[in-house]
């Protein structure tokens, strides 16, 4: 199994996603709609030796991704699908009308490359099911990375806990077989329920890296923040911790000694300012 750098840097922050309130979310938004604020935190992460980064097909993110001279040293860690892009467009233009709209946003060569197969069967994709959704979006998704050194696909969180909550282990299956064979890198599974999750993995035998939340405060620990910690305790599964700083109710100096022993192989860490940027990543390599 593919094992991944011990600090990954987060790319919610750039997405407009924030926890701690609706002005940081706002700021998020607005302030990141700009690549040239994007830029400068990718260099930061960078200089201090962070190579890995995990991000959506954002079109903020993929513009700063072009003009970050780095670029094409970075491992990148594909979420999909861009769960938060199509809900903030679906309000807008229905769930068809998101869809399209990233769509129009692929060029025509990785188009051709994909043989168009997910776009001749969009109008259908809204009547059928979810494994139908998932596997018509991952050509459309993944093409926006072409550019770049991929090395694991992150089935996004709301997908995973979809599919686990009715028992629907086809989609786990379809997905790793789909990233295996067709992409030829690791599929990864996040999630907000940890403590669900693994036991049914085991259960049905699939094993895959998981990237889940693991801070001190508990925070989308679920069931339980008691639970997820006796299960990575024994666990021989490849764990991704995100959410470590609580979604910014910790700072670095709290929440990083709690992490610093527990069975976590990497660690995602997302932020909001040039200044978070060097402070919260300078002291995650001194601890991990």
């Amino acid at each position: 199994m593919e094992k991944f750098d011990r600090i990954i840097l987060g790319s919610n922050a750039f997405e407009g996603v924030g926890y701690l309130s609706r002005v940081q979310t706002r700021h998020y938004l607005e302030f990141f709609s700009k690549r040239e604020n994007i830029i400068p935190i990718l260099e930061a992460s960078f200089n201090l030796g962070i190579k890995s980064f995990m991000c959506s097909n954002n079109s903020n993110i993929l513009s700063a991704l072009e003009d970050f001279k780095n670029s094409s040293d970075l491992s990148i860690l594909a979420v999909i699908p861009n769960a938060y892009e199509y809900a903030r467009e679906s309000t807008e233009k229905g769930v068809l009308g998101a869809i399209l709209s990233r769509a129009k946003e692929i060029d025509l060569y990785r188009k051709v490359r994909m043989g168009l197969r997910a776009l001749r069967k969009i109008q259908g994709i809204i009547t059928k099911d979810l494994l139908t959704l998932l596997t018509n979006l991952m050509d459309f998704e993944m093409a926006s990375f072409h550019p770049y050194n991929v090395t694991g696909v992150i089935l996004h969180g709301q997908v995973t806990d979809l599919a686990l909550s009715s028992g629907n282990r086809e989609i786990f299956d379809v997905y790793q077989d789909i990233v295996r064979e067709r992409y030829k890198v690791q599929p990864i599974l996040a999630t907000h329920n940890f403590g669900t999750l693994l036991p049914k993995l085991m259960e049905w035998k699939i094993n895959m890296p998981i990237l889940a939340s693991f801070n001190k405060k508990g925070f989308i620990m679920k069931p339980s923040q008691t639970e997820c910690e006796q299960l990575l305790e024994k666990t021989d599964y490849y764990i991704i911790a995100k959410k470590v700083l609580a979604g910014g109710r910790l700072n670095p100096e709290e929440a990083f000694p709690y992490l610093s022993d527990k069975n976590i192989g990497s660690f995602v860490l997302g932020v909001g300012s040039l200044s978070e940027a060097y402070h919260t990543l300078s002291i995650a390599k001194s601890t991990f």
